[in-house]
């Protein structure tokens, strides 16, 4: 077993609480996954002769892993007392175990594909006489919304839960209410509190009110008489809250806080940075008004902070400048090592390529550090969320065209180029119809994509993507981002075909290698090339933050405060990711296809000047 590092106060304090109750509010570098791992060992070794488990759940199946690699690691054998999952997964496992008792299936089937999901909502409005919403896909995704968030059930919502109940099915939402109804039985629940004696949330940042829900059948309603609820602690970051799209609510760690009356420790110091690094994601945390409210006496300075660290802002005159600075920066990185000045006294400049990391708002904004790495003979680590893939309007009507276009009938296809052409599903029900459809379009530029959907060949279609010029009075944002997008299709065209034979190169392949893509490789060797999204709960010595302009960092999408104050959590995010030296840069021109146009630095940028 591996030999635990030292706690602070604060972490130890948390570990060994015996309150029934506990939040961690865990700052950036705080070592909250330590925490959860050291408080599990501790639970275990308190009652080694006591057969109950722990249950740990997580936001990610990629979290849940780490904790069980983590557990394994430390715990030797005892880690098999450990149920570690995401809550959708748990909730899927009550359910095969014991889902008969709501009248489930032996297997109940999970539906997740928009397509699948439309499909089965259609037919079921079609078969009971109804109308089903011109819009499917914007119609489940309101009906998600509204599970997600626990609102009154509209007449839609409820067709929706009789289509899956009909169908023996559940999705991932109805997964949570399934569970909590089966939870909600006395034989269920007693089963419950004999199998685990504690639960630790994770993320619980990432908790939508649905799935706070779940948790409370798991544990306990904390009104039970004496207190008789599982002993639970949750752990999270109200500072990394990047999924309010799904319905996630940060304010419930306040809510389990004052459910609960949960003693509360906040981890207000950041082990894994550099003094720097500290001082500038304190500044942003300020101005998200979300401050750590220190509870613990004292003050505990952790040795990291004898590094002093390194930030840097740089501009240059083009994207592909850009890139070039960004590649040889990391590549150097390398070859040399971290810099002295960089580093507490005595600690190693080594560092992997697995520990240098470029980010970015988008993924088309890492295109040309992309290109330079390669060209400069390495291969990088690529990850982007499915959200970050296209930007443009234009670029995203291209792709969902040749979607459609190999498959006609999946309804997610339909609803989703409905919306973007601002029509009705109904109206899309063949190819011809779809290019008549382009052809009237209002919009000069969307009508030009009518000859592109005539091609039935993907190789033949990826080709004729520069022969699309947009109108030279379109928005700047918009010219850069379509350009950006269209060389993103092309590139991963072209590594589509370097990777598979000729008569696998269809579009249903393609879309599977761009999900691929998307997912990434965490085992891949190479710099890692990530959305802000993606670096979520990972870590680096060093990290680079590019595109730092304004309308790409912040999305120019973002008009309103809540929206801004999502794009300073992004922010926040990344650059609370680096430990030792962090890299911002911003190209003053972005290319279209009418030449260069100059952007405007991020006004996020003021709070690391504001350090300097």
């Amino acid at each position: 077993m591996i030999s635990p590092p030292d706690l602070s106060p604060e972490q130890q304090a948390a570990v060994e609480s015996d309150a029934r109750a506990i939040l961690v509010v865990a700052s950036a570098g705080s070592g909250k996954t330590e925490v959860v791992a050291r408080r599990v060992e501790h639970l275990l070794g308190e009652s080694p002769q006591v057969h109950f488990r722990v249950l740990a759940l997580s936001y990610t199946t990629k979290a849940a892993n780490e904790l069980k690699d983590r557990f394994r690691q430390r715990l030797g054998a005892a880690h098999k007392r450990v149920d570690a999952d995401t809550i959708h997964g748990f909730s899927h496992f009550l359910l095969s175990q014991q889902g008969t008792r709501i009248g489930l299936p032996i297997d109940p089937e999970v539906i997740v594909r928009d397509e699948d999901r439309a499909e089965l909502l259609a037919s079921w409005l079609a078969e009971n006489g109804q109308t089903a919403p011109s819009d499917l896909g914007d119609a489940l995704h309101q009906i998600d919304l509204s599970r997600a968030r626990r609102e009154p059930p509209s007449d839609l919502q409820k067709e929706w839960n009789a289509a899956l109940s009909h169908a023996g099915a559940v999705d991932y939402e109805s997964m949570l209410t399934r569970a909590e109804e089966l939870l909600r039985l006395p034989f269920s629940r007693h089963q419950m509190t004999r199998l685990y004696h504690h639960v630790i949330v994770d993320e619980a940042q990432n908790l939508t009110p649905s799935q706070y829900s779940l948790l409370t059948a798991i544990i306990g309603s904390p009104s039970s008489n004496n207190g008789d609820y599982i002993q639970t602690m949750m752990v999270g970051d109200d500072k990394q809250s990047l999924v309010g799209f799904a319905g996630a609510d940060s304010r419930l760690m306040r809510q389990f806080e004052c459910d609960y009356q949960a003693t509360r420790f906040d981890l207000t110091n950041n082990f894994r940075s550099a003094k720097l690094i500290v001082s500038l994601g304190e500044r942003v945390s300020k101005a998200l008004n979300q401050s750590p409210r220190i509870v613990s006496t004292g003050k505990y300075e952790p040795t990291e902070y004898r590094a002093e660290g390194w930030i840097h802002i740089k501009q240059t005159t083009d994207e592909e400048e850009e890139g070039s600075l960004v590649a040889r920066w990391a590549l150097n990185l390398l070859h040399s090592g971290l810099p002295s000045e960089a580093l507490a006294p005595g600690e190693s400049g080594y560092i992997p390529a697995e520990q240098i990391a470029v980010l970015a708002r988008s993924s088309t904004a890492l295109q040309a550090t992309e290109e330079a790495l390669r060209c400069a003979g390495h291969e990088p680590a690529l990850s982007s969320a499915a959200e970050d893939w296209l930007e443009s309007k234009i670029g995203q009507i291209v792709y969902e065209i040749a979607c459609f276009g190999s498959a006609p009938h999946h309804r997610s296809t339909q609803w989703q180029l409905a919306r973007l052409l601002d029509i009705k599903e109904h109206e899309l029900e063949s190819l011809p119809q779809l290019i008549s459809i382009i052809r009237q379009h209002k919009d000069q530029d969307i009508q030009q994509l009518a000859d592109l959907a005539k091609i039935e060949e993907p190789a033949d279609y990826i080709a004729n993507l520069n022969k699309i010029t947009l109108r030279s009075e379109a928005r700047e944002a918009d010219l850069a981002a379509w350009h950006a997008d269209s060389d993103l299709l092309c590139r991963t065209w072209s590594s589509f075909e370097s990777e598979t034979q000729v008569s696998a190169r269809t579009w249903s392949n393609f879309k599977l290698f761009i999900s691929r893509q998307q997912r990434g490789d965490d085992l891949a060797p190479g710099i890692r090339l990530q959305t802000i999204h993606k670096a979520q709960g990972r870590e680096y010595r060093a990290v680079a933050v590019v595109g730092v302009n304004e309308g790409q960092l912040p999305d120019f999408r973002a008009k309103t405060n809540d929206k801004r104050a999502a794009e300073l959590r992004a922010f926040y995010v990344a650059v609370t990711r680096a430990s030792r030296l962090l890299l911002l840069t911003r190209a003053q021109s972005r290319m279209t296809r009418f030449g260069p146009r100059s952007t405007e630095p991020s006004s996020f940028l003021r709070f690391v000047r504001d350090g300097t």
